[in-house]
This record gives C-alpha cells, sequence and structure tokens, in this order.
C-alpha cells in the first residue's frame, strides 16, 4: 500500500495468498526481509485450518527493485510446532516469527551468504524461542 499522509492507504498490489488444503493457507508477514544479492529474504507465517489452526513459518525471495514481485516461495515450511511448549499454551500449536537478526553484512549492504540467522519466535503465546540458521539455507529454501 502507499499513502501521502499515512491517515489514507492505496493498495498497490498482493504480494502472496494462502494455498488452499495446504500448510500455508492463510498468510501473513512476520519478520522484516533481509536484503541479500538474490533478492528480499523475507519470512512469513502460514496457518493450516485444519481441525485446529496450526501456525507455521514459511520463506519468500522477493525482487530487489520491485519486492511486491515474489521470485520465488518455498513450497514447505521450514518451522512448525514439534515441540511440546510449541504445541501446548495459550494459544496451542504456534510458531510465529516475529523478530530476525543477521549476522554479517558486506560493505554494500546485503547480507553475507554464509551469515548465520537468529530467528526470534513465539511458541504457543506462551514463551519466546530462538532458531538458528543461515543466509544461504533460507534462500536455498525458497526454490524447494
Amino acid at each position: 500500500a502507499k499513502s501521502k499522509d499515512m491517515l489514507k492507504w492505496e493498495r498497490i498490489a498482493i504480494v502472496a495468498e494462502g494455498t488452499k488444503f495446504y500448510w500455508d493457507e492463510m498468510v501473513g508477514s512476520s519478520t522484516p526481509p533481509i536484503k541479500t544479492r538474490k533478492g528480499w529474504l523475507h519470512t512469513y507465517h502460514g496457518i493450516a485450518m485444519h481441525y485446529a489452526p496450526i501456525y507455521q513459518m514459511g520463506v519468500m525471495l522477493h525482487d530487489l527493485n520491485n519486492p511486491a514481485k515474489v521470485i520465488s516461495r518455498g513450497t514447505q515450511n521450514i518451522l512448525e510446532p514439534r515441540e511440546l511448549y510449541e504445541l501446548v499454551g495459550q494459544v496451542p500449536n504456534v510458531v510465529f516469527p516475529t523478530g530476525i537478526i543477521v549476522e554479517d553484512f558486506d560493505s554494500d549492504g546485503f547480507a553475507l551468504e554464509n551469515s548465520e540467522v537468529k530467528i526470534y519466535y513465539g511458541a504457543a503465546d506462551t514463551s519466546v524461542c530462538l532458531a538458528t540458521t543461515t543466509v544461504e539455507k533460507l534462500i536455498k529454501q525458497c526454490f524447494e
């Protein structure tokens, strides 16, 4: 969306939609995108609407010059509730990514592919957890 006065917003485009009858039937943005040489790396949450909602995490890659354009979106989740503290709590079956830290960038401000990534996520609305990976693994997951 865009706005001239920050009060009235004009919709530009829908960036991503849910996939019916899949792990990400409903979707929403989560952590801020990471600038990489391959595009904007963006984690999101997906909700499977089976017997009860199951919140999971996925990843997609956006065009650097046109962030509304999705270059690729992973077909599988990268994090799902499995541990007891993710399965049982105020809202069961939830992993909800909310924060991200990338350790290393090049001199142009792009995340290095071998950089460690720390993803903070809520678990069952009862605790805050930390998952670690690399930029390279997240980008690879966008194409699987």
